[in-house]
């Protein structure tokens, strides 16, 4: 722990004339009709080798920097639709997740073996009542409703299975606010989802002219997310 602290008080001296300032969250609806995160070097979890039914457990290795992710909960694999309980998202083709599966509350949890800032999902049929909330060690780093996500967008959330506007991939880029986890939940039907993706792309600092107090605040923010990473790093190469 101390040898930690000592990482981040350097990492504070060295950043504090440096103009750098924590980059904040930022999300982003990809073009209409694209199926595919935004961030070339994201992990995409493939569903389609998984049979139909109930997903209480999965587990998918990306076999590379990104690590590996656990999913758990009330989650369904399907690729049909049934009308007041799940639809495919427009334009999708294979398997995809609905979140609530009997029931019409569901959460499913992914958890990462590796801190990331990025996580994309195409999201069909959006509706307001569903939400995606991002944690770092038990800590709610950001959540968003699906009406969050339309007024950020310019989208619908009003759960149209086939209307562009309702049916877009969200990208969300959480700068140097790195996550171990991601919760969907949803308090009624549907929340389905397809191509889920994840990963850990270079953290792009902002500027400010000058040093300041805010230039420090957001150094320290900076320097903690960058122990993180290293923390998570090693952890993954048994350093």
């Amino acid at each position: 722990m101390n040898r930690q602290r000592c990482a981040i008080l350097s990492a504070l001296l060295s950043l504090a004339g440096s103009g750098a300032v924590a980059t904040p969250i930022t999300v982003t609806a990809g073009d209409p009709g694209s199926l595919s995160p935004e961030y070339n070097s994201a992990t995409v979890v493939n569903l389609d080798a998984l049979a139909s039914g109930a997903l209480p457990y999965y587990f998918f290795d990306s076999g590379g920097p990104n690590g590996t992710v656990t999913l758990t909960g009330t989650a369904a694999v399907e690729n049909t639709s049934i009308v007041n309980a799940y639809a495919r998202p427009a334009g999708t083709t294979g398997n995809y997740l609905t979140v609530s599966d009997t029931t019409k509350d569901g959460a499913l949890s992914l958890t990462f073996s590796v801190e990331e800032n990025y996580f994309g999902l195409y999201w069909g049929s959006i509706d307001g009542y569903n939400s995606i909330t991002f944690f770092d060690e038990g800590q709610v780093i950001a959540t968003y409703s699906g009406d969050d996500i339309a007024a950020m967008t310019g989208l619908a959330p009003d759960g149209n299975w086939n209307d562009a506007s309702a049916n877009r991939y969200i990208n969300f880029y959480t700068g140097d606010n790195f996550f171990d986890q991601v919760v969907l939940s949803t308090t009624d039907f549907g929340f389905e989802v397809a191509n889920i993706a994840y990963g850990d792309p270079p953290i792009a600092v902002a500027a400010v002219p000058e040093p300041s107090s805010l230039v420090l605040l957001g150094s320290a923010f900076t320097s903690l997310a960058l122990a993180r990473r290293q923390r998570a790093r090693r952890r993954v190469c048994g350093i």
